[in-house]
């Protein structure tokens, strides 16, 4: 199968070198640089081209620009009658359904949209992740059978995901991923009030969050649980909000947060409702003493 990527991103690059090294055939790449267009050719030894000539080539288009670029670069192969009949068109955003390939379904294109659930920082790190990522399949359904062998090929697991959801889908890995790091900045920034050096706060709560996480693969969510909301320990998170008064958007951050735990300890059983509701009624009250 002839395969064809306008776009030579970190995504769109470790996609068709994994692809290659299953077994696709790369028509050839085109991208907005010359520059990473043709590192990417030389990387799959295959033509660089025109979008519409890649698009002509190819029987399935990954266009795996920008997520802002998508529809625009869409039309304009569509403009110059790139797109075909029964050609599967895709692109690989997160946000957004498949119906922003409009233009592509309009010439008779099949469009679906498939999304890695995972962080890249560069292409080879991505090459190394995407083997067993889940990937998100959204879209027209004659288009599924592709969309789940090419992910079973690069060794990764697949769902299917209906269009009206993709945004909610796509908040959740913004939280999970985008608001980890926030989450971080956050503690770091306690640590800094509390006058630990700069030098040492990332190394230091590393290992914290790392084991955290293995405790969640390990027993999942919420019984990797721990701390004073599950042992329902008011004089611990008083103490917090007392030490945090003088902190108001790091206490914000705390008492919101907090919140959000006490439903996961309820469902651990490691508190009763009566507790559940006292440690509300504490994060809730020193909320309302910041306005």
């Amino acid at each position: 199968m002839e395969i064809g990527f306008v776009g030579a991103g970190k995504v769109g690059s470790a996609l068709a070198i994994l692809l290659q090294r299953a077994g696709y055939r790369i028509a050839g790449v085109a991208s907005r640089t010359g520059e990473s267009a043709n590192k990417l050719a030389t990387r799959l030894n295959c033509p660089v081209l025109s979008k519409e000539d890649v698009a002509k080539r190819s029987e399935v288009l990954f266009i795996t620009t920008s997520d802002d670029a998508i529809a625009s670069v869409a039309q304009e192969i569509a403009e110059k009658d790139g797109f075909r009949s029964e050609q599967i068109v895709l692109h690989m955003s997160g946000a957004h359904t498949a119906q922003l390939l409009e233009p592509a379904a309009e010439k008779g294109a099949i469009n679906i949209s498939v999304h890695p659930i995972q962080s890249f920082a560069s292409v080879e790190q991505a090459i190394t992740l995407i083997p067993g990522t889940y990937f998100s399949i959204e879209g027209d359904t004659r288009g599924y059978s592709f969309a789940q062998e090419m992910v079973e090929k690069l060794g990764g697991k697949h769902f299917k995901l209906d269009s009206n959801s993709k945004v909610l889908y796509h908040a959740a890995a913004s939280v999970a991923s985008n608001y980890l790091v926030g989450l971080l900045k956050t503690a770091l920034d306690l640590l800094a009030a509390a006058g630990v050096p700069e030098e040492v706060r990332l190394p230091a709560f590393l290992p914290l969050v790392e084991g955290t996480l293995e405790n969640i693969k390990k027993l999942g969510i919420p019984q990797a649980l721990t701390g004073p909301i599950s042992r329902g320990d008011l004089g611990t998170l008083e103490k917090h909000l007392d030490a945090m008064k003088e902190l108001p958007e790091l206490l914000r951050v705390y008492r919101t947060l907090g919140l959000v735990t006490v439903d996961a300890a309820l469902k651990k059983g490691t508190i009763n409702e009566k507790q559940a509701t006292a440690i509300r009624s504490l994060l809730k009250n020193n909320w309302q003493g910041l306005h």
